[in-house]
């Protein structure tokens, strides 16, 4: 009705209603959608009468660039933070860590936003207010600022976890054997300390490369990004269950197979997470 219009007769509505295959039981529709989504078809967008595939496709890189430079930002911002504040723990700089960290996760994520562009876009003019180029690698100047919005918020979370992993770790004892040993201090850094301790984080990694692509659409909205979430609130509004029901699976995909990437990496990195 909302794409026909309100002038539109009941005969015009079930017209379309046959056209869309709503008028079959539910559970026939679902198999048929199933079957179809194996075979990689989601159906037509009703607003758009094109394929969701190639929708997704043409939006997808923006949101998965998008979800890359964060992890990458994430895990260089978090790795020296989470170290230092676990070896520091009892100092100044571990009540610091914690303090700051909180204010940092309990800013609203659109307050963070606004001042990062007002610092880097209007007073620096280091990057672009909005939009995006899709060029290489000038389209990492135009994912900078999100990117770094995204990672303000997922960073401390990241840091703590590895602060309290890396805290587990030192009570083990070839940590204490390593250090009678004299090991040598980036030898002990990387094989005793970090490595035993990425698990958690690696896992918190892959959650969050699948939730950036879902939880976005603020990011995408305010930084004028042609990304999935910026999709979604189109089609939401439009009522594009076809096209949301896309999305929504494709969402789900992503979370699947970045957990399962993030557990293969855990089991190389520490073989007390063998998946065996």
């Amino acid at each position: 009705m909302v794409l026909l219009g309100e002038n539109a007769s009941m005969g015009q509505v079930e017209e379309y209603r046959k056209l869309l295959g709503l008028d079959r039981p539910p559970m026939e529709q679902y198999v048929d959608y199933m079957s179809n989504a194996f075979q990689g078809d989601l159906g037509v967008s009703i607003l758009r009468r094109q394929s969701v595939v190639k929708i997704i496709a043409s939006r997808l890189p923006v949101s998965l660039w998008l979800a890359g430079s964060t992890v990458a930002m994430v895990f260089v911002l978090a790795l020296p933070l989470g170290l230092l504040a676990a070896v520091y723990h009892r100092t100044w700089f571990g009540y610091f860590f914690r303090v700051t960290t909180s204010i940092a996760i309990s800013t609203p994520i659109y307050f963070t936003s606004l001042v990062i562009l007002l610092l880097l876009a209007v007073k620096l003019d280091l990057v672009p207010i909005a939009g995006y180029d899709p060029e290489f690698p000038k389209n990492l100047r135009t994912l900078f600022a999100p990117a770094l919005t995204n990672s303000i918020l997922l960073a401390p979370v990241l840091a703590r976890i590895l602060q309290a992993s890396v805290i587990d770790t030192m009570e083990e004892e070839f940590v204490e054997a390593a250090i009678v040993r004299g090991v040598k201090p980036l030898r002990f850094m990387w094989h005793y300390l970090l490595r035993p301790s990425l698990a958690p984080c690696i896992a918190a990694l892959g959650y969050f490369a699948a939730t950036v692509v879902s939880y976005g659409v603020l990011i995408e909205i305010i930084f004028n990004l042609p990304g999935v979430g910026m999709s979604l609130i189109e089609f939401v509004r439009a009522f594009d269950y076809t096209a949301v029901q896309g999305f929504v699976a494709l969402t789900g995909l992503l979370v699947v197979a970045t957990t399962l990437l993030a557990d293969l990496l855990n089991a190389w990195l520490d073989p007390r997470a063998n998946l065996k």
